[in-house]
């Protein structure tokens, strides 16, 4: 019997220090957010923190405890260069956009891009074939992939579940005295099935407690939504808040927190926004309330999606606590009245439209050259479209509800036309500034079948067939035909493409295949002289660059360069 307690005790204890081992800091300066973990991001939830490197690049990146590289990978969007350590508590820890590896790390990845010939790669690990000690050098900060300046992407992953966790929740300690601000706070009454109205609250703020000085009346059901942010010490980035708590008259009705979160929640994060406000006047308004039923692995409380229904001459007291790790707390104080008729806000109601596609039906729309189709599901909810065909021009007008699937656009190509003009041939969007003015026209990648260029529409807009008939531009930059490059470390070569975008490059030297990395944002691809010995010191280097539609550029120079020893 004894034996079996000890045997429970053991067991007990072991699963109680889960993840609670206090980690190595992962950066060997003080940890600065520019991006805390739950952020609403334009098409996900945010999974890890952003750590910001004082503008640098460069700076050591460390594994935070003994384990096992399992993954690593390599591209020119997303997460960049990024590096996986699956550690023996249970956790797995993930380091993006990296300039570059350790020379451990480093020298396999080349040697298996020069291999594959591509610079994008990715290389899984088997367990105990590649170990890592706490504090050894995993690689080096950046600015790869979809990053928007340099920092350190930094996640904790449970290792079992596949899902992220909160890294401030387990050792990662950020100074932050300073509670959420709440800029805005806005209620919606919904008059009618699939209609609501919102009006902005006006707020009166003293220290961290916003109140409105009218009992606020309203008839029918209502919800709540808002616009803030929450900032910590020493740095004036606007980050995601931690927890909001919706309570009526004392009871928790709505709330939910970022301790962890699901990859498939970051697939409806627009159930959580008034996408209306946000796809047309580009306004993120969070809302504290849903209108289907679609779960979030992250509410702790949902009583009726967060929606209330008042009873007339009845008194609510509002309460809405928004909170962040540290547990600074800023809290909104409102009474509302339920009435017969509103009257302290004058409420209209929205426009019906003639045309409602329901999420369990598909439809199709055929136009003179082209074909719309609403799958089924396209739509969380039933909306209202408004599409029209003019002038070659499909319109169809932004979206008011939040898509799951979007619209499938097939444009009818042109016939008797040759190879060339065909493979030229594309979707173009004109993107309309808030003016009203056509900025420019985007394009649209589609896949080209028999007949048909197949498409998606996610947001709305303008589209037509075009053509992209220009070829990528190629450009050295820190070097010149028929010099000598000795004193260079790197080769660096400017590339773009004024529409379409680069599609694949290949570049030799003497014939051989070098690898030159890519970076996007830079519109630059660059080559490492240390990566390859050569034997002459004359070298020929030919690059070839392709768009998306077949478009090609080639270019050549001979170079020269001492044998360094």
């Amino acid at each position: 019997m004894r034996l079996l307690y000890r045997i429970i005790l053991i067991i007990f204890i072991s699963v109680s220090n889960l993840f609670s081992q206090e980690k190595f800091s992962p950066v060997e300066i003080p940890i600065l957010l520019s991006g805390t973990f739950g952020e609403f991001r334009k098409t996900h939830f945010h999974t890890g923190i952003d750590i910001k490197t004082q503008g640098k690049e460069g700076l050591r990146v460390r594994a935070i405890d003994d384990g096992d590289l399992i993954r690593v990978k390599v591209s020119t969007s997303g997460y960049g260069k990024v590096v996986y350590i699956r550690h023996y508590d249970g956790t797995t820890s993930v380091y993006a956009h990296l300039k570059k590896f350790s020379p451990r790390i480093q020298q396999i990845i080349k040697r298996l891009q020069y291999e594959k010939k591509r610079f994008e790669i990715e290389k899984f690990f088997k367990k105990g074939e590649f170990k890592l000690k706490k504090s050894e050098i995993i690689g080096f900060s950046g600015n790869t992939g979809g990053s928007s300046g340099p920092h350190l992407h930094f996640e904790l992953r449970d290792t079992e579940k596949e899902k992220p966790l909160n890294p401030l929740k387990y050792g990662y300690v950020v100074a932050d005295t300073i509670a959420p601000r709440i800029h805005n706070l806005y209620l919606y009454n919904f008059l009618k099935e699939r209609t609501s109205n919102k009006i902005k609250i006006e707020l009166i703020k003293n220290k961290n407690l916003y109140t409105n000085n009218d009992t606020i009346k309203i008839n029918g059901m209502f919800g709540f939504g808002y616009s803030g942010y929450d900032r910590q010490n020493s740095s004036y980035n606007k980050n995601g808040i931690y927890k909001r708590e919706l309570t009526i008259n004392g009871k928790r009705f709505y709330s939910y927190k970022f301790d962890d979160l699901i990859f498939p929640d970051g697939k409806k994060i627009d159930l959580l926004i008034d996408y209306e406000a946000y796809n047309i006047d580009k306004i993120r308004i969070k809302k504290l309330f849903q209108t289907t039923d679609s779960k979030f692995s992250f509410l702790e409380s949902n009583d009726n999606h967060g929606l209330f229904k008042v009873i007339k001459d009845s008194l609510y007291n509002i309460k809405i606590i928004f909170e962040d790790i540290n547990k600074n707390k800023s809290i909104v104080s409102l009474v509302v009245k339920g009435a017969e008729n509103e009257k302290s806000y004058n409420f209209s109601e929205n426009e019906i439209e003639d045309k409602l596609y329901h999420t369990d039906m598909e439809y199709e729309r055929k136009f003179k050259e082209l074909n719309l189709i609403i799958p089924k599901d396209a739509f969380y909810e039933s909306t209202n479209l408004n599409f029209k065909y003019k002038l070659d021009t499909l319109i169809i007008e932004k979206f008011t509800k939040a898509p799951k699937k979007g619209l499938n656009l097939e444009f009818f190509l042109p016939k008797n036309l040759d190879s060339v003009y065909l493979r030229q041939t594309c979707i173009g969007k004109l993107n309309i500034n808030k003016k009203g003015k056509i900025n420019k026209i985007q394009y649209v990648f589609g896949n080209q079948k028999e007949n048909l260029i197949y498409a998606k529409s996610i947001s709305g807009g303008k589209y037509f067939l075009t053509k992209d008939t220009i070829s990528p531009s190629i450009k050295p930059i820190n070097f010149r035909n028929e010099k000598w490059v000795t004193n260079l470390s790197t080769l660096r070569i400017r590339v773009d493409d004024e529409f379409s975008g680069i599609k694949k490059y290949r570049a030799s030297i003497n014939g051989k295949w070098i690898l030159m990395e890519h970076e996007p944002k830079r519109k630059l691809l660059f080559f490492e002289f240390d990566d390859v010995k050569f034997s002459k010191t004359e070298l020929k280097l030919n690059l070839h660059v392709e768009d998306m539609v077949g478009n090609v550029n080639e270019f050549e120079a001979t170079i020269y360069r001492k044998k360094i020893k």
